[in-house]
């Protein structure tokens, strides 16, 4: 298959717009979208945290290169717009699916960005507890919302080598509208 004829996944961290662009890119391009976490939730009947946080991590990875099969061996003659997990970096089997199929795009925002858009959604509890915390964050026991950026500073500078590593094509975002980093992206694509 050419680059050109190739189907594009989408990657990057969390909220860093993979899902909300690579719908805009399947309408532009005419061709279909998948989330590989929608496939995952569908497959499996509830939604991705939830089965990370009831099954484990390795569960979850099953589940994630499941997602990855069922997307590509269903549409194997077309091609398509996939929309990856933020962690799915960290997951070689389902990569390893999606590779012979698809160009890489790596949807790089700013690390302190990336870091804020996930940081701000987080509330201490009256439990001692945070709300709306990242599992992957909740699994290293922070105790403090300190603690918490530390952690999610330390995973996205791993994610963020990781992606450059495996990215056909990097496109650099910036924290802007969903329209303006749009125009970046289907600029780099065309």
């Amino acid at each position: 298959m050419s680059e050109f004829n190739k189907s594009i996944v989408i990657m990057g961290c969390k909220h860093c717009g993979k899902t909300t662009h690579g719908k805009a890119l399947a309408l532009q391009k005419n061709l279909p979208f998948f989330d590989t976490d929608e496939v995952m939730q569908t497959m499996n009947g509830m939604p991705v945290r939830n089965l990370y946080l009831t099954r484990g991590v390795s569960a979850f990875m099953r589940a994630e290169e499941e997602a990855c099969k069922k997307i590509i061996n269903e549409n194997s003659d077309r091609q398509l717009i996939i929309s990856t997990g933020g962690g799915i970096c960290d997951n070689a089997p389902a990569l390893n699916i999606l590779r012979p199929a698809g160009l890489f795009v790596f949807l790089e925002l700013d690390i302190e960005y990336s870091i804020q858009r996930v940081y701000s959604k987080i509330k201490p509890n009256h439990l001692g507890g945070f709300q709306n915390c990242p599992a992957y964050v909740m699994k290293e026991d922070p105790k403090s919302m300190n603690d918490i950026y530390a952690i999610l500073k330390k995973r996205y500078e791993e994610r963020f080598e990781t992606y450059r590593n495996i990215a056909d094509t990097i496109i650099r975002i910036r924290n802007a509208s969903v329209e303006d980093n749009f125009k970046i992206i289907s600029e780099a694509l065309r």
